[in-house]
């Protein structure tokens, strides 16, 4: 049995992330698990990743997704798969944070494309 500890919060632009486990406490290469926060009245800027794919579960709903220009509000507990190339982004108008796990799979380095 592993528990790893949690990373400190580390902040972003427009948002913020814990990682929760490695690829090297999960065991396998290219996968990390992390809670992605974006809080009230802030946006993600458009992006996609080149290899990386994110499973998102949401934690705490409130936030809008656009993803290859569909737009939705996801509720708690809902799943989100984010294949690479899907160009996505987050809007949050409400007045909660909108709190996302993230699942990366086959993630690599500098695999990240901002469009703004």
């Amino acid at each position: 049995m592993k528990r790893p500890d949690p990373s400190e919060w580390i902040e972003r632009d427009s948002y913020r992330k814990q990682i929760l486990a490695t690829e090297e406490t999960i065991g396998f290469d290219g996968n990390l698990l992390q809670v992605v926060e974006v809080p009230p009245g802030e946006h993600v800027e458009p992006h996609y990743h080149r290899e990386t794919e994110e499973v998102f579960y949401v934690l705490q709903a409130g936030g809008t997704l656009v993803i290859d220009d569909v737009q939705f509000s996801p509720t708690d507990g809902e799943v989100i798969i984010c294949e690479p190339g899907d160009v996505h982004e987050v809007f949050n108008e409400s007045d909660q944070p909108f709190r996302i796990l993230v699942f990366k799979v086959n993630l690599t380095d500098d695999d990240t494309v901002w469009l703004d």
